[in-house]
C-alpha cells in the first residue's frame, strides 16, 4: 500500500491548482485510447493489469485525478501487482524499445517499486522518443525534486514550460522550486500564474 499511496501523492502534488492543460488538448488518437481502457476495466473492473493500464493512460491524457482514483483500486485488485507490472512493462519495453506509452507505464511500474533512479531513466527515454510530452517533464521534475536534485527539478519543470507555457502544474512545480531554493519573490510569483491559469479555465 505504501507504494501506491506514494503515487497518490505524486499525483496530487502535481494537481493541486490544475485540473487541465492550458493549450494542451488531447487528440482523438488518444481519447479513443482512453475510452478503450476504460471499456477494458467496465469488462473486468477486478484486473489489476486492466486499472494500472488505465491509470497511467489517465496519467498522461490529463485525467489525473481519475487516475488517482483508478490506483486506489490496484491493490484491492491485487496486492502482489507492483511486482507483476515491472516485470511485465521491463518485458514489453525490451520487446518496442521505441514505444513511448510502454515506457511511461514501465517508469510508473519502477517508481511502484521505489526504484526513483530506473523511473527517472524511463521518463528521460519517454522524452527522447516523443521530447513534447509535457506529462513526462512533469513526472520527471516531481522524481527529481523526490531525490533532492532541485536544480534538476526546476530545470525540467522549465523545459515542459518551453513547450506549453499555459500547464498551470509545471508552474506550481516552479514554485514549489524557488521556495526551497529561498527565492521567496519567484515562488510567490509561479504561484501566481498557476492561479492566474487555474482562474481561466485551464
Amino acid at each position: 500500500m505504501k507504494n501506491y499511496r506514494s503515487v497518490i501523492i505524486l499525483l496530487i502534488a502535481s494537481l493541486i491548482l490544475s485540473s487541465a492543460a492550458g493549450a494542451w488538448r488531447i487528440s482523438r488518437e488518444l481519447q479513443q485510447e482512453l475510452e478503450e481502457k476504460k471499456a477494458a476495466v467496465t469488462k473486468e473492473p477486478d484486473s489489476a493489469d486492466a486499472l494500472f493500464d488505465l491509470a497511467v493512460t489517465q496519467a498522461y491524457t490529463n485525467y489525473l485525478i481519475d487516475g488517482m482514483s483508478t490506483i486506489k483500486k490496484i491493490p484491492e485488485a491485487d496486492p502482489t501487482y507492483k511486482e507483476k507490472a515491472l516485470t511485465k512493462y521491463i518485458i514489453l519495453v525490451t520487446e518496442k524499445p521505441g514505444d513511448w506509452k510502454l515506457r511511461f507505464r514501465l517508469a510508473f511500474a519502477y517508481y511502484f517499486n521505489d526504484d526513483r533512479d530506473d523511473a527517472i531513466r524511463e521518463f528521460e527515454n519517454v522524452l527522447k522518443i516523443d521530447p513534447y510530452n509535457v506529462w513526462a517533464y512533469g513526472y520527471l521534475a516531481l522524481l527529481y525534486g523526490e531525490i533532492g536534485d532541485v536544480d534538476k527539478a526546476m530545470e525540467t519543470t522549465r523545459a515542459g514550460l518551453k513547450i506549453d507555457s499555459n500547464v498551470a502544474a509545471l508552474h506550481l512545480l516552479l514554485s514549489e522550486g524557488y521556495y526551497k531554493k529561498g527565492d521567496a519573490w519567484n515562488g510567490f510569483f509561479e504561484r501566481m500564474e498557476a492561479l492566474r491559469l487555474k482562474a481561466l479555465g485551464y
